[in-house]
């Protein structure tokens, strides 16, 4: 069998979208294996990417073969070039990776203009693997490796694969199969974890019924995750703990295989991790005409002041925000009453704005940004300030 390049998976990638694959003119003699096709197909996943995979029955068809994004309102159509192709048994295998935007997105396969609708969304956490929703389409729902993929994902793998099988073979976690198609998530991530790092595939996924279907962790995988990561008696018992954590889905964060950012995060934290969830912070991270924000969150992201796990402070702060905030502003260190005129309390007294909480900072200013200078909460000209609470 010829190797011409391995091609990265598709099964696991993380977005959400509906797959139709509709004929018009007659096709050639080629067949589309993957994805099914003549229906509606629902695929919740993380990573804006499919794969496409054709056999062609010589080469003269597999070259004839030719893949589109159409693109534009006047529907041009930019050519993909295949990410791989193999010969075996007289046939030809051509994958072609699709990378999805935000919205539809159409793909045309020609000969027979047959097409691939695709509606992107992302979704940050982890499908539900083991959902017996019949609409949801799982790869590994019926058997780990279909029959129309076993000619060539086999337990032999290709000589660029780089692994010493030979050592390999005695780790019985370790699933050839797998890395065959999975290669991307040990090759494609600077930052991998452990199982990914060591091909313990099997670590955390298990083959089902007779070792043909593929079982997967949910949605909420604290048991698998607690397992290797014995946080979880000191996370329960702080104070306030963060929403992740405390439904136990690991996932909405973490890449459970790697990621191109440390702690294997899935986006980078300064910027797009937390706004993910926390959409009303959006305007901290961007950069908005008018709009200032707090250096420390442009800097070091949300992470310099907020514990992501979990906390004994409000809002899972390092500390009680004061102290916190003459961690950088050392001149207002100890200072209880004088800031910004005399006799004005910085603690002690209750917050007439926030009912239950005591006066601090963040009671003048907003801690991530703000329209107004020096990020207060209004504008400093006329006493809009002071009138918040001194009407």
């Amino acid at each position: 069998m010829e190797n011409r390049r391995v091609l990265p998976t598709w099964a696991l990638i993380m977005v959400v979208f509906s797959f139709v694959i509709l004929p018009s003119l007659p096709a050639g003699a080629y067949t589309i294996l993957t994805p099914p096709t003549g229906k509606k197909l629902l695929v919740r996943a993380r990573r804006g990417a499919a794969s496409l995979v054709i056999r062609a029955a010589d080469n003269g068809e597999r070259r004839s073969l030719q893949v589109g994004r159409v693109t534009g309102r006047q529907g041009t159509i930019e050519p993909l070039v295949p990410a791989g192709s193999w010969q075996k048994d007289g046939s030809y295998y051509v994958h072609y990776e699709l990378s999805l935007k935000k919205g539809i997105n159409t793909f045309v396969i020609k000969p027979g203009d047959k097409k691939v609708i695709v509606r992107y969304r992302s979704q940050p956490t982890m499908p539900p693997f083991g959902s017996s929703d019949s609409g949801l389409y799982l790869f590994h729902r019926n058997e780990v490796v279909p029959a129309a993929c076993s000619g060539c994902h086999d337990r032999k793998l290709s000589a660029d694969s780089g692994l010493e099988m030979k050592e390999l073979e005695k780790n019985s976690n370790f699933s050839p199969v797998c890395f065959s198609c999975h290669r991307r998530l040990v090759n494609g991530n600077k930052w991998l974890h452990g199982p990914s790092a060591n091909l313990d595939c099997l670590a955390c996924h298990r083959r089902g019924e007779g070792n043909k279907k593929l079982a997967v962790p949910t949605g909420r995988v604290p048991n698998i995750c607690y397992r290797c990561h014995v946080n979880e008696r000191k996370w329960k018992s702080k104070a306030y703990i963060h929403g992740p954590i405390r439904i136990g889905d690991c996932t909405v964060c973490h890449d459970p295989h790697g990621a191109s950012y440390k702690f294997e995060l899935w986006a980078d934290p300064k910027t797009g991790l937390c706004v993910a969830c926390h959409t009303d912070k959006r305007q901290s991270v961007e950069k908005t005409p008018g709009f200032h924000r707090h250096g420390i969150v442009v800097g070091s992201g949300c992470g310099a002041c907020h514990d992501p796990h979990a906390s004994d402070y409000p809002f899972q702060l390092y500390k009680p925000i004061n102290k916190l905030c003459a961690g950088c502003h050392l001149r207002l260190q100890g200072v209880t009453s004088g800031h910004p005129v005399g006799g004005h309390p910085l603690s002690g007294k209750p917050d007439p704005r926030h009912k239950g909480r005591e006066l601090s900072c963040a009671s003048c200013h907003n801690p991530h940004g703000s329209n107004y200078q020096y990020l207060l909460i209004g504008s400093p000209l006329g006493g809009n300030v002071c009138t918040k609470c001194h009407h």
